[in-house]
Order: C-alpha cells, then structure tokens, then sequence
C-alpha cells in the first residue's frame, strides 16, 4: 500500500516538472506517466490553489464553478480533437498536461496579481500589461499542448486555444449575470 503511493507521488512529481517545462514550452504531454491517478492529484491540486483566488468578489464555489467550467471545456476540446484524429488513448496524458499547466500558471499568477495589487502607483496600467503578458503565454502553452496533442499545425492549435478562451469568457460573464 505504501510502495503504491509513492508510486504514485513519485509519477505526480514527474508529471509536475513536465507541466512546469510545458509552461516553459519545453516538454509536451507525451512525456507523462500514463497514470490516472496523477491526473486526480492535479486536479485536486488545483481546486486547493483555488482557495488562494478566495476574495470579496469571488466565494469558493463561484472559483470552484470557474475550475469546473475550465476543466470541462478543456477535457471536450482534448476528447474530440484525440477522437478527430483516431487517437483517443493519448486522453489522459492530454488531459493531464492541460490541468497541470492551468495549475502551474495559475499557481505562478497568483503571486505576480497580489503584488501588482498591492502596489498603489498606475495600478491599472502594470495589471493590464501583466493580464495581457499571462493570458498570451497561457494561449502558448496551450497551443503547444493542442498541437503536439493532436499532431496539428501551429495555425490550427492557435485557433482552438484561442476559441476556446472566448467561449470561456463568454460562458463565465453569461453565468455572473
């Protein structure tokens, strides 16, 4: 039982520094362990990073909501797209990078929004400036993800990233009327 979970731990941590190289656009989701367990962990990990997003706009369920919402489009796109190109065994590994990369780069965002905030000179201009610079590189990573996912061109997995980033928004103001 034990040897069994620092199996499992021992393939999180793996997968956790391909997530951190696929935020660096280094690695690709390929490279993870074919574990669905590390996929429960991230996820897990990353409802945990949630409670760090808790303020007076935001309860834990809204943030929660947000998660689910973003996981859920995200596994779609990754089932269709692997269904599309008859591979739908590469799923978990798909899956896995894009909850580890959202994680990571919400995990690394958090920290960069509280000190911008925290800074009282041109607040508005520095937090436009760092929104734009995090959504482009969460765009990247993306992309990266969806084309080396689904043998795709880089044009075509731009699209989807970028797609599916305006449905998000979309669905996420639908939803906060």
């Amino acid at each position: 039982m034990i040897l069994h979970m620092q199996n499992i731990i021992g393939q999180w941590l793996l997968s956790l520094k391909h997530y951190i190289l696929m935020c660096l656009l280094l690695s690709s989701p390929e490279r993870l362990p074919y574990n669905p367990y590390c996929v429960a962990l991230s996820v897990f990990v990353y409802f945990l990073i949630g409670l760090l997003l808790v303020d007076e706009q935001r309860s834990y369920a809204v943030v929660c909501a947000q998660i689910s919402l973003e996981l859920g489009m995200l596994g779609l796109i990754a089932y269709w797209g692997l269904r599309w190109k008859k591979s739908p065994g590469r799923f978990l590994q798909t899956f896995s990078a894009l909850v580890g990369v959202n994680m990571i780069i919400t995990m690394v965002t958090i920290p960069i929004y509280r000190s911008v905030t925290n800074n009282e000179t041109s607040i508005e201009n520095i937090l436009i400036y760092v929104t734009l610079v995090i959504l482009i590189w969460n765009l990247a990573v993306l992309s990266l993800i969806f084309k080396r996912a689904f043998s795709i061109s880089t044009h075509l997995s731009a699209m989807i990233s970028f797609n599916y980033f305006v449905l998000y928004q979309f669905v996420v103001i639908w939803f906060s009327w």
